[in-house]
This record gives C-alpha cells, structure tokens and sequence, in this order.
C-alpha cells in the first residue's frame, strides 16, 4: 500500500508533464536551438568577462538577438537574388542589364552581412560603462579565437560529434591517429 501511495503521484506527475504542450526551444528547428546555444554562450561570456549586471546582459541578448533576425532575413534576401542570378543567367539572351542589378543587390547584401559583427559590437558598446567598453575592447580578439575554435569543432565533428573517444574521427586513418 506504501509503495502504491508513492507511485501514483510520480505517475499523476508524468502524464501532466507529457500533456504539456512542448517547449518553444523543442519546436525549434536544429539550427534555431544552434543559434540559441551560441547567444547564450556569447553572452554568458560577456557577462562574465565585464561584470554585467542580469539587466545589461539581458540588454546584450536583445541586441545579438535583433542582429542575428536581421543576419536571417539578409541571408534569405540573398537565397531569393541568386534564384533570380540562375534565372537570369539561364534565360537566352543575358539581359545585362537587369543582370548587372541583380549582381549589385548581392552585393549590398554581402557588404551588409560582412558588418553585422561590428554592427553588433557598437550596438553593445552603447550600453555599456566606458570601463565596461574598455574591458571590451581587449576582450573581443579572446572571444573571437574562442568563437571561431566553437565553430570550428562543430564543423570538423567535435568531441561528442562524431568522435571516438581520444578525439579520433571513425573515419580518420592511421596516419591521422596520435
């Protein structure tokens, strides 16, 4: 009877939390929770490394949050210009002209893209002391390396992606063994 009276509550409990409706970050698609991941991660960092208060750091989540929407919509700004760039190059004749302006779109964005980091480097500073941007400033190169080391490891398949233990990829020969 004991044992009983534990068990139907844990039961009762599962079946509420099974009906429960699903996280928004479960519904997410891989890449969404990817990019989650990698905000927080910045922003944990930049706490840490500045002493931001829990307000300031929500404040520098709003802005990579705001920067990275706008990275999206630019990126599917550029998927829809070279449909039209293949459209256009497959059409007989190149109508040159129309060419020409499809070429500069693509270039405005990609100039756009290539700024979004700094965009989001001096949004940041806004809001921060002059101390705080100071700390920034020698900050930024030590968490570029490690951002750029994170992307790196997910590309290559990590630890935990791939990888026997050792850090040795399946794949990977003898010659790549240490």
């Amino acid at each position: 009877m004991t044992r009983t009276k534990h068990i139907l509550p844990a039961i009762a409990c599962s079946l509420l939390l099974s009906s429960l409706p699903p996280s928004p970050a479960a519904a997410q698609p891989p890449e969404g929770r990817g990019r989650d991941r990698a905000r927080t991660f910045l922003v944990l960092r930049l706490a840490d490394a500045l002493n931001l208060s829990d307000d300031k750091a929500l404040q520098i989540g709003s802005i990579l949050r705001q920067n990275d929407e706008l990275r999206q919509q630019l990126r599917q700004q550029r998927g829809e210009i070279e449909t039209k760039i293949h459209t256009a190059l497959d059409s007989k004749p190149v109508d040159e002209a129309a060419l020409a302006k499809l070429v500069a779109s693509a270039n405005d964005i990609d100039h756009q893209l290539a700024l979004l980091p700094e965009k989001s480097f001096q949004d940041a500073q806004k809001i921060l002391t002059v101390e705080q941007q100071a700390k920034l400033i020698l900050f930024r190169p030590e968490l570029q390396n490690q951002v750029r080391r994170a992307i790196r490891r997910r590309f290559q398949g990590g630890p935990g992606r791939g990888q026997q233990p050792g850090g040795r990829s399946p794949l990977s020969g003898p010659e790549d063994q240490p």
